[in-house]
């Protein structure tokens, strides 16, 4: 322990519930400026509704994603509680363009 010569200074008995309290004091102030100072922790505990997010943001709508990916529910046997889905994942129509020919790499020895 690097500060083990402190104990001779102040007796455990002090300086831990001390040390214990500060740590206590600093969390109650970190979570007062959070709960006090921010426009959104109100509305977390209040449960206000949420927003819904457009087909635009959704990367796999974008024009120029690889795949196109659909998202549709699907029922499961048994139970009608359970939420299901199934994901397609379909590449687009689109035909690569054709990769140059590759250039053989001579190796050291090679004259």
């Amino acid at each position: 322990m690097n500060q083990g010569r402190i104990w001779c200074v102040v007796h455990p008995t002090v300086g831990l519930p001390l040390f214990l309290g500060s740590v206590a004091l600093t969390s109650l102030a970190v979570h007062t400026a959070v709960m006090t100072h921010t426009t959104w922790m109100s509305s977390y505990w209040a449960g206000s509704t949420r927003t819904k997010v457009s087909a635009l943001d959704s990367p796999a709508q974008k024009a120029d994603a690889a795949y196109s990916v659909t998202v549709s529910p699907a029922t499961v046997a048994g139970s009608a509680q359970q939420a299901a889905f199934v994901i397609t994942v379909t590449p687009k129509a689109e035909v690569p363009a054709k990769a140059p020919a590759a250039t053989p790499i001579r190796s050291a020895s090679a004259g």
